[in-house]
């Protein structure tokens, strides 16, 4: 791998970004992640000349000409296209729409900053020096390319060192970009969303199905607002239940990725009828639950969430005692753990007590899932 120090002007990043020379969308890089205000904070720094942070880009041959792919700089070219956007005659970029998919990262085209006077203006109302000081800003880029010795993975790992600062790169986003065409990776995604080019930007559509309505439901993907990153936290999620239907087996969160890591995840195959089958069966009960049941821990958290479809996996309650008994035994359950009433049964209170101490802490620790799940299923058959 070569690396190559230089700077580039707003000038001719402009021109790439408008010749699409730059793929904003390679496969290990994550979604539109920074918020507004970080957006007008970076601007606002370039508007006044002072520095930012470099670049990189890695080089390939693209026909007669070179592309580029970033590698570190994706949130910032994405605001820079988003405050030029197409709003003047004399400097824009007119496709500018074509690296984003959906109404709330277009309507931010041409947004305001802050002066150095304190007054707020947009990049159509700046003035013509200030533009041309624009132009001539200067970004520190690094350049890498590949040689006979190095690959796609070489990017990958420099992509994940050089990105731990701001939003930092999770484990997940490495695994899905090294082995996104794998076999399991592929089948859970498939559950989930279809993957869509939309001209420069990529998108997930996810499905209206048992699965994302489910998931959908638990606080940290509810919360979570760009639809590709909230895709990815779904898929990450539905993989270590996956690989549980097909084992029963509790790992930890990186016990399910250091696999693929290890390099040792290429030759997992995807998922079974069988196994996709009894999945769908978990996740059709509990998209079917009543609305109490739907605003329980059970369906909210993640921990309790993990638990109880774990239980529903490896056991066979959902044939016997059947789907209204389980229904009502886990919303006895989904109160008794909320503190909403109390077994009258010491033992069984007990139990609960128990079940809530090894929800509190180290809660994806391997030996914590398994007694939470086999304290869990003693609680569902004592209120069944």
């Amino acid at each position: 791998m070569k690396f190559k120090n230089s700077e580039m002007k707003i000038d001719q990043l402009v021109s790439y970004l408008n010749e699409e020379k730059i793929n904003l969308s390679p496969a290990f890089q994550r979604g539109h992640v920074w918020k507004p205000a970080t957006r007008r904070k970076l601007l606002r720094n370039i508007v006044l000349g002072r520095p930012i942070p470099a670049i990189f880009l890695y080089k390939e041959a693209s026909g007669s000409k070179y592309s580029y792919n970033i590698l570190d700089g994706k949130q910032r070219l994405e605001s820079l296209i988003l405050f030029i956007a197409s709003e003047r005659t004399d400097f824009s970029i007119p496709n500018w729409r074509n690296y984003f998919f959906g109404d709330q990262f277009r309507k931010l085209g041409g947004f305001w900053v802050q002066e150095e006077n304190g007054k707020q203006v947009d990049f159509k109302r700046l003035s013509d020096p200030a533009v041309r000081d624009l132009r001539e800003y200067s970004i520190p880029t690094i350049e890498i390319s590949l040689d006979d010795d190095s690959g796609l993975d070489e990017v990958i790992n420099l992509f994940v060192d050089i990105n731990q600062q701001g939003e930092p790169v999770k484990r997940f986003d490495i695994v899905k970009a090294i082995y996104k065409s794998n076999p399991l990776l592929k089948s859970v995604f498939g559950l989930l969303a279809t993957e869509q080019k939309r001209k420069q930007d990529v998108f997930y559509k996810a499905k209206s199905n048992e699965f994302t309505k489910v998931l959908k439901r638990l606080q940290v993907i509810d919360k979570i607002s760009p639809n590709n990153v909230a895709v990815d936290k779904m898929w990450e999620k539905l993989l270590e239940l996956a690989l549980f239907a097909r084992d029963g087996k509790h790992r930890s969160q990186i016990e399910v990725l250091n696999p693929f890591l290890k390099g040792r995840g290429e030759s997992a195959p995807k998922l079974s009828r069988a196994e996709e089958r009894r999945l769908r069966k978990v996740f059709g009960f509990l998209n079917k639950s009543t609305a109490k049941f739907k605003a329980s821990r059970f369906a909210t958290d993640q921990t309790h969430f993990y638990s109880l479809v774990t239980v529903l996996l490896e056991s066979n309650l959902l044939d016997s005692p059947g789907e209204a008994a389980v229904a009502k035994a886990a919303q006895r359950v989904a109160d008794w753990i909320a503190g909403v009433r109390s077994p009258s049964d010491p033992k069984v209170k007990a139990v609960v007590e128990q079940y809530l101490e090894r929800s509190a802490r180290q809660t994806t620790h391997v030996s914590r899932r398994t007694e939470r799940s086999a304290l869990l299923l003693q609680l569902l058959q004592a209120a069944a």
